[in-house]
């Protein structure tokens, strides 16, 4: 005689497959916003390169601006000759798009100093420290922080944390000298409240009701 599933056990293992389901769903949620984090910080380090690209092939500087509220955006040159302090949204695809994920936003920055840092002999090799960690708020520049790309290839050096509404954070840090992007995971703590992006300048706002009723 064939052996069978009763109804009873058919519906005991939907039961059974439901729950875990239920309790494995936090994870699966928890591993996709830290993905979006670190997906965040490589876009970043690919926007990097573009910029100082473009900014080489196109003879004209182009910038990346820091708003208040976390948010990043890509601007050039309207023209190096004649408008060299207008700054404009560049009209390229990779521009446009958009570089921080759902929930991640940049919540401080440091400017690096110029020039080589000092050397240190250890056992008998060459060690560069690392520069001390003094990050500011993006609030608190005004005007509003930047990182400008000249025609030659160069930049400042500059470090950024980025930091998702879970609180989970990565230090960015770009060597100007080198244009090397170095990522990693940043254990400064932030509470509830600031994990959380601030909301956007008054003038941002406006300027979004305007664009949404066109």
């Amino acid at each position: 005689m064939r052996a069978a599933f009763t109804l009873i056990e058919l519906v005991l293992v939907i039961v059974i497959v439901g729950v875990i389901a239920v309790m494995a769903w936090p994870n699966v949620d928890r591993f996709a916003d830290a993905e979006q984090l670190r997906e965040s910080a490589q876009r970043l380090k690919s926007l990097v390169a573009m910029c100082r690209a473009e900014a080489m092939n196109q003879s004209r500087r182009y910038r990346l601006e820091f708003a208040s509220d976390g948010r990043l955006r890509t601007l050039a040159q309207r023209d190096p000759l004649t408008a060299p302090h207008e700054y404009v949204p560049p009209p390229v695809d990779w521009a446009q798009r958009e570089i921080l994920q759902r929930g991640v936003r940049i919540e401080a920055v440091q400017l690096l100093p110029e020039g080589p840092p000092p050397i240190r002999i250890i056992d008998e090799k060459l060690v560069f420290p690392e520069t001390e960690i003094h990050l500011t708020p993006v609030g608190e520049f005004d005007p509003p922080a930047r990182l400008d790309f000249e025609p030659d290839g160069s930049c400042p050096s500059m470090r950024w944390v980025l930091r998702d509404a879970a609180g989970r954070a990565v230090l960015v840090t770009l060597d100007g000298r080198t244009s090397r992007v170095g990522i990693e995971f940043w254990a400064g703590a932030a509470d509830e409240s600031d994990a959380k992006r601030p909301a956007p300048p008054a003038a941002e706002t406006v300027r979004q009701l305007q664009e949404s009723r066109r």
